[in-house]
Protein backbone atom coordinates (compact mmCIF):
# COMPACT_ATOMS: atom_id res chain seq x y z
CA UNK A 1 0.00 0.00 0.00
CA UNK A 2 1.03 3.23 -0.92
CA UNK A 3 2.00 5.65 2.13
CA UNK A 4 1.70 9.51 2.02
CA UNK A 5 2.90 12.36 4.80
CA UNK A 6 -0.01 15.07 5.49
CA UNK A 7 2.29 17.74 6.78
CA UNK A 8 0.08 20.87 8.01
CA UNK A 9 0.29 23.81 10.24
CA UNK A 10 -2.09 23.51 13.10
CA UNK A 11 -2.44 27.43 12.80
CA UNK A 12 -3.55 27.43 9.63
CA UNK A 13 -7.02 29.31 8.65
CA UNK A 14 -9.09 25.87 7.84
CA UNK A 15 -6.39 23.30 8.86
CA UNK A 16 -8.99 20.85 10.38
CA UNK A 17 -10.86 21.03 7.15
CA UNK A 18 -8.37 20.59 4.82
CA UNK A 19 -6.49 17.81 6.96
CA UNK A 20 -9.75 15.79 6.97
CA UNK A 21 -10.21 16.61 2.86
CA UNK A 22 -6.98 15.19 2.34
CA UNK A 23 -7.64 11.61 4.54
CA UNK A 24 -10.60 11.31 3.05
CA UNK A 25 -9.02 11.51 -0.82
CA UNK A 26 -6.11 9.03 0.71
CA UNK A 27 -8.78 6.75 2.14
CA UNK A 28 -11.13 6.41 -1.36
CA UNK A 29 -7.74 5.57 -3.01
CA UNK A 30 -6.63 3.20 -0.62
CA UNK A 31 -3.58 5.29 0.65
CA UNK A 32 -2.10 4.77 4.05
CA UNK A 33 -1.78 8.66 5.81
CA UNK A 34 -0.50 9.74 8.77
CA UNK A 35 -0.34 13.57 10.02
CA UNK A 36 2.09 15.38 11.26
CA UNK A 37 2.22 19.22 12.05
CA UNK A 38 4.47 21.96 12.11
CA UNK A 39 6.30 23.65 15.19
CA UNK A 40 7.12 26.99 16.37
CA UNK A 41 10.90 25.93 15.92
CA UNK A 42 9.97 23.35 13.15
CA UNK A 43 7.74 24.90 10.60
CA UNK A 44 7.62 21.79 8.18
CA UNK A 45 11.50 20.68 7.00
CA UNK A 46 12.11 18.75 9.58
CA UNK A 47 9.11 16.65 9.40
CA UNK A 48 9.42 16.30 5.30
CA UNK A 49 12.54 15.05 6.22
CA UNK A 50 11.42 12.86 8.21
CA UNK A 51 9.01 11.41 6.08
CA UNK A 52 11.70 11.16 2.97
CA UNK A 53 13.83 9.25 5.62
CA UNK A 54 10.96 6.57 6.35
CA UNK A 55 10.21 6.15 2.38
CA UNK A 56 6.92 8.04 2.30
CA UNK A 57 5.82 7.67 -1.28
CA UNK A 58 4.55 11.57 -1.33
CA UNK A 59 3.66 14.15 1.10
CA UNK A 60 1.39 16.78 1.07
CA UNK A 61 1.80 20.07 3.02
CA UNK A 62 -1.51 21.90 4.31
CA UNK A 63 -0.95 25.57 5.18
CA UNK A 64 0.19 28.93 3.85
CA UNK A 65 3.50 29.69 1.45
CA UNK A 66 5.75 29.88 4.61
CA UNK A 67 4.81 26.12 5.69
CA UNK A 68 4.90 25.05 1.59
CA UNK A 69 8.66 26.52 1.35
CA UNK A 70 9.92 24.73 4.17
CA UNK A 71 8.42 21.31 3.06
CA UNK A 72 9.43 22.20 -0.41
CA UNK A 73 13.15 22.44 0.32
CA UNK A 74 13.45 19.74 2.15
CA UNK A 75 11.66 16.63 -0.72
CA UNK A 76 13.61 19.03 -3.58
CA UNK A 77 15.49 16.48 -5.31
CA UNK A 78 14.17 13.51 -3.51
CA UNK A 79 11.38 12.20 -6.28
CA UNK A 80 8.86 12.54 -3.59
CA UNK A 81 6.02 14.49 -5.21
CA UNK A 82 4.49 17.19 -3.06
CA UNK A 83 0.74 18.12 -3.15
CA UNK A 84 -0.24 21.29 -1.60
CA UNK A 85 -3.40 21.88 -0.10
CA UNK A 86 -3.42 25.61 0.49
CA UNK A 87 -4.57 27.37 3.79
CA UNK A 88 -2.72 30.66 3.89
CA UNK A 89 -2.75 34.28 3.61
CA UNK A 90 -1.76 35.23 -0.08
CA UNK A 91 -0.98 31.51 -1.15
CA UNK A 92 1.47 32.41 -4.06
CA UNK A 93 2.78 29.46 -4.90
CA UNK A 94 -0.76 27.49 -5.12
CA UNK A 95 -1.85 30.65 -7.39
CA UNK A 96 0.78 29.90 -9.52
CA UNK A 97 -0.01 26.05 -9.77
CA UNK A 98 -3.41 27.39 -10.57
CA UNK A 99 -4.59 25.24 -7.17
CA UNK A 100 -8.02 25.62 -5.97
CA UNK A 101 -7.89 28.28 -3.10
CA UNK A 102 -10.90 28.36 -1.48
CA UNK A 103 -12.12 24.42 -1.98
CA UNK A 104 -10.25 22.07 0.05
CA UNK A 105 -11.64 18.91 -1.34
CA UNK A 106 -10.67 20.12 -4.42
CA UNK A 107 -7.67 20.72 -3.69
CA UNK A 108 -6.80 17.92 -1.52
CA UNK A 109 -8.08 15.66 -4.72
CA UNK A 110 -5.02 17.18 -6.31
CA UNK A 111 -2.79 17.09 -4.25
CA UNK A 112 -3.29 13.03 -3.91
CA UNK A 113 -3.84 12.74 -7.86
CA UNK A 114 -2.81 15.46 -9.68
CA UNK A 115 -0.29 15.21 -12.44
CA UNK A 116 3.24 15.03 -10.87
CA UNK A 117 5.23 17.88 -13.04
CA UNK A 118 8.87 19.18 -12.50
CA UNK A 119 9.05 22.78 -11.56
CA UNK A 120 11.79 24.86 -10.45
CA UNK A 121 12.90 26.03 -6.98
CA UNK A 122 14.69 29.37 -5.71
CA UNK A 123 17.66 29.12 -3.29
CA UNK A 124 19.00 32.09 -1.33
CA UNK A 125 21.90 32.97 1.04
CA UNK A 126 21.52 36.18 2.55
CA UNK A 127 24.74 37.55 4.28
CA UNK A 128 23.83 39.83 7.06
CA UNK A 129 25.56 43.56 8.07
CA UNK A 130 28.23 41.89 10.72
CA UNK A 131 29.45 39.48 8.01
CA UNK A 132 27.73 36.18 9.26
CA UNK A 133 26.00 34.09 6.45
CA UNK A 134 22.74 32.36 6.72
CA UNK A 135 22.38 28.64 5.54
CA UNK A 136 20.74 28.64 2.24
CA UNK A 137 17.29 29.18 2.32
CA UNK A 138 14.58 27.86 -0.46
CA UNK A 139 12.06 29.91 -1.84
CA UNK A 140 9.44 29.44 -4.28
CA UNK A 141 8.08 32.78 -6.02
CA UNK A 142 9.77 35.92 -4.93
CA UNK A 143 12.90 37.52 -2.90
CA UNK A 144 12.17 40.97 -2.73
CA UNK A 145 14.53 43.81 -1.47
CA UNK A 146 13.55 47.35 -0.34
CA UNK A 147 10.02 49.05 0.42
CA UNK A 148 8.45 45.60 -0.82
CA UNK A 149 10.06 43.98 2.09
CA UNK A 150 9.17 46.82 4.49
CA UNK A 151 5.48 46.78 3.37
CA UNK A 152 5.67 43.03 4.10
CA UNK A 153 7.07 43.77 7.39
CA UNK A 154 4.37 46.21 8.34
CA UNK A 155 1.43 43.98 8.07
CA UNK A 156 1.06 42.73 11.27
CA UNK A 157 0.38 39.10 11.53
CA UNK A 158 -3.08 40.00 13.36
CA UNK A 159 -4.09 41.68 10.15
CA UNK A 160 -2.83 39.07 7.74
CA UNK A 161 -5.27 36.59 10.00
CA UNK A 162 -7.85 39.10 10.19
CA UNK A 163 -8.09 40.67 6.30
CA UNK A 164 -5.97 38.29 4.63
CA UNK A 165 -4.23 39.78 1.22
CA UNK A 166 -5.15 43.18 1.43
CA UNK A 167 -3.13 43.67 4.58
CA UNK A 168 0.03 43.35 2.16
CA UNK A 169 -1.51 46.09 -0.49
CA UNK A 170 -2.26 48.73 2.85
CA UNK A 171 1.32 48.28 4.38
CA UNK A 172 2.53 48.63 0.85
CA UNK A 173 0.37 51.55 -0.45
CA UNK A 174 1.40 53.70 3.00
CA UNK A 175 5.04 53.16 1.31
CA UNK A 176 4.49 54.71 -2.47
CA UNK A 177 6.15 58.05 -1.70
CA UNK A 178 8.92 56.27 0.51
CA UNK A 179 12.57 56.76 -0.87
CA UNK A 180 14.14 54.52 -3.18
CA UNK A 181 17.41 51.96 -2.41
CA UNK A 182 20.55 52.22 -3.57
CA UNK A 183 21.29 48.56 -4.32
CA UNK A 184 24.43 46.60 -6.61
CA UNK A 185 23.69 43.62 -8.76
CA UNK A 186 25.45 40.93 -10.44
CA UNK A 187 24.32 38.67 -12.83
CA UNK A 188 25.28 35.50 -13.76
CA UNK A 189 29.02 37.25 -12.43
CA UNK A 190 29.20 39.55 -14.89
CA UNK A 191 29.80 43.30 -13.77
CA UNK A 192 28.65 44.79 -11.06
CA UNK A 193 25.66 47.78 -12.21
CA UNK A 194 24.16 49.44 -9.63
CA UNK A 195 20.55 51.61 -9.56
CA UNK A 196 18.47 53.11 -7.36
CA UNK A 197 14.81 51.64 -6.80
CA UNK A 198 11.74 51.57 -4.98
CA UNK A 199 12.34 47.27 -4.68
CA UNK A 200 14.45 44.67 -6.10
CA UNK A 201 12.15 41.59 -6.77
CA UNK A 202 14.03 38.14 -7.62
CA UNK A 203 11.31 35.93 -9.19
CA UNK A 204 10.92 32.54 -9.96
CA UNK A 205 7.04 32.62 -10.18
CA UNK A 206 5.65 35.85 -11.36
CA UNK A 207 1.27 35.34 -10.22
CA UNK A 208 0.09 37.68 -7.55
CA UNK A 209 -3.45 38.46 -6.38
CA UNK A 210 -5.89 40.44 -8.40
CA UNK A 211 -5.04 38.09 -11.63
CA UNK A 212 -1.50 40.46 -11.71
CA UNK A 213 1.82 38.79 -13.34
CA UNK A 214 4.73 41.21 -12.21
CA UNK A 215 6.89 39.82 -15.29
CA UNK A 216 4.85 38.42 -17.79
CA UNK A 217 6.29 35.40 -19.18
CA UNK A 218 7.76 34.03 -16.58
CA UNK A 219 6.90 30.42 -15.66
CA UNK A 220 7.76 27.75 -12.94
CA UNK A 221 9.61 24.94 -15.38
CA UNK A 222 11.91 27.80 -17.25
CA UNK A 223 14.72 27.76 -15.38
CA UNK A 224 15.37 30.68 -14.86
CA UNK A 225 15.41 33.69 -11.76
CA UNK A 226 13.48 37.00 -13.23
CA UNK A 227 14.27 40.27 -11.59
CA UNK A 228 12.65 43.39 -11.18
CA UNK A 229 13.85 46.55 -10.53
CA UNK A 230 10.72 48.93 -9.73
CA UNK A 231 11.31 52.38 -9.67
CA UNK A 232 8.21 54.77 -9.81
CA UNK A 233 8.65 58.22 -9.21
CA UNK A 234 5.36 59.38 -8.81
CA UNK A 235 1.80 57.80 -8.45
CA UNK A 236 0.72 57.71 -12.13
CA UNK A 237 3.86 54.98 -12.51
CA UNK A 238 2.34 52.61 -10.79
CA UNK A 239 -0.97 52.45 -13.24
CA UNK A 240 1.39 51.67 -15.39
CA UNK A 241 3.10 49.21 -13.51
CA UNK A 242 -0.43 47.86 -12.56
CA UNK A 243 -1.44 47.71 -16.43
CA UNK A 244 2.69 46.00 -17.38
CA UNK A 245 1.25 43.52 -14.62
CA UNK A 246 -2.56 42.66 -16.31
CA UNK A 247 -0.68 42.25 -19.84
CA UNK A 248 -2.44 45.98 -21.28
CA UNK A 249 0.40 48.05 -21.52
CA UNK A 250 4.34 48.38 -20.86
CA UNK A 251 5.95 49.80 -18.38
CA UNK A 252 9.37 50.97 -19.83
CA UNK A 253 11.48 53.12 -17.43
CA UNK A 254 10.03 52.41 -14.23
CA UNK A 255 10.26 48.33 -14.49
CA UNK A 256 13.22 46.99 -15.32
CA UNK A 257 13.68 43.35 -16.16
CA UNK A 258 16.58 40.85 -15.99
CA UNK A 259 17.00 37.04 -16.60
CA UNK A 260 20.03 35.03 -15.13
CA UNK A 261 20.31 31.55 -13.28
CA UNK A 262 22.35 33.72 -10.50
CA UNK A 263 21.99 37.21 -8.87
CA UNK A 264 23.62 38.55 -5.99
CA UNK A 265 22.29 41.48 -4.56
CA UNK A 266 24.32 44.08 -1.84
CA UNK A 267 23.71 47.08 -0.21
CA UNK A 268 25.13 50.29 -0.82
CA UNK A 269 24.97 52.80 2.25
CA UNK A 270 23.03 50.92 4.24
CA UNK A 271 21.48 47.03 5.66
CA UNK A 272 18.45 46.25 2.88
CA UNK A 273 15.37 44.36 4.18
CA UNK A 274 13.91 41.50 2.49
CA UNK A 275 11.09 39.39 2.74
CA UNK A 276 10.66 35.50 1.22
CA UNK A 277 7.38 34.60 -0.30
CA UNK A 278 5.77 37.30 2.10
CA UNK A 279 7.42 36.47 5.13
CA UNK A 280 10.21 39.41 6.53
CA UNK A 281 13.56 38.29 7.06
CA UNK A 282 15.28 41.18 8.69
CA UNK A 283 17.84 43.39 6.69
CA UNK A 284 20.86 42.12 5.08
CA UNK A 285 24.23 43.65 2.89
CA UNK A 286 23.87 40.77 0.45
CA UNK A 287 22.14 38.24 -0.90
CA UNK A 288 22.73 35.43 -3.39
CA UNK A 289 20.06 33.82 -5.35
CA UNK A 290 20.40 30.87 -7.64
CA UNK A 291 17.71 28.75 -9.80
CA UNK A 292 17.41 24.86 -8.95
CA UNK A 293 16.08 23.80 -12.16
CA UNK A 294 13.13 20.99 -12.21
CA UNK A 295 14.10 20.37 -8.66
CA UNK A 296 10.76 20.10 -7.14
CA UNK A 297 7.89 17.59 -8.17
CA UNK A 298 4.83 19.38 -7.52
CA UNK A 299 0.91 18.18 -7.93
CA UNK A 300 -1.22 19.78 -10.37
CA UNK A 301 -4.35 19.93 -11.89
CA UNK A 302 -4.46 17.25 -14.16
CA UNK A 303 -5.27 13.41 -13.52
CA UNK A 304 -1.79 11.05 -13.18
CA UNK A 305 -3.74 8.07 -12.89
Amino acid sequence: MPTLVVIGNPTARGFERAVDAVLRETARRGIDARVVQTTETDGGAGQARDAVAAGADAVVAVGGDGTVREVAGAVARTGVPLGIVPAGTANLFARNLDLPLRDPVAAARIAVGGAITAVDLGRVVLTRADGSRDAERPFLVVVGVGNDALAVEASSLRAKRRVGWPAYLAAGARRLGHPSFAVRGRFDGGQVESTRAWSVLVHNAARIPAGLHVLPGTRLDDGLLHVAAVSPRHLAHWGRIAAAGAGIARAEGVLRHRRALRVTLGAVDAPLPVQLDGDAVGRVARLDARIDAAALSVRMPGSSL
